[in-house]
């Protein structure tokens, strides 16, 4: 049974991404695989002193972060007993999630959306959108709510219907 694939960046706005991933994962009876990636965005210049270490440093903080975001979000999907494998990626996101995809052969990849808008993608870019063109399989972006999701069953009552 191919597996569903979480991306995740640790963002309140992933958190409705991975209710919905574990909600599909149950219902699919697969396991679901929790990808982050560390992607660290620096200056091009670096002529001045102490530059790459300081590069260096900041990178072993992300990919610190992406660990703990895997962590936590493995023990949250085994709490719910879904099977669950982490993959840590580093590099351009939407590249990096689209590779990982490939390589899991995901039936489907689950990804939240900031919600900014068009103006703030401009500035920002988006990752999902990048995803949702560039992935190997269908892709469901998922909307932030205001209000957190109660339970992860309201998509098995749309998946039963």
């Amino acid at each position: 049974m191919k597996p569903i694939m979480l991306a995740t960046d640790g963002s309140p706005s992933a958190e409705d991404a991975t209710l919905e991933a574990i909600t599909l994962a149950r219902a699919f009876g697969t396991k679901l695989v929790v990808a982050s990636v560390a992607h660290l965005v620096l200056p091009a210049y670096g002529g001045y002193y102490g530059y790459g270490e300081i590069a260096a440093d900041l990178h072993k903080v992300e990919l610190a972060h992406v660990a703990e975001i895997l962590a936590a979000t493995k023990a949250r999907v085994e709490e719910s007993g879904v099977p669950c494998e982490t993959v840590a990626l580093d590099g351009p996101v939407a590249d990096e999630l689209c590779r990982a995809a490939a390589a899991a052969d995901a039936r489907l990849v689950v990804i939240g959306a900031h919600g900014w808008g068009r103006f703030g993608r401009v500035l920002h870019g988006s990752v999902s959108t990048a995803v949702l063109h560039d992935a190997p399989c269908p892709v469901l972006v998922v909307h932030g709510s205001d209000t957190p999701v109660e339970a992860p069953e309201r998509a098995t009552t749309a998946l039963a219907h």
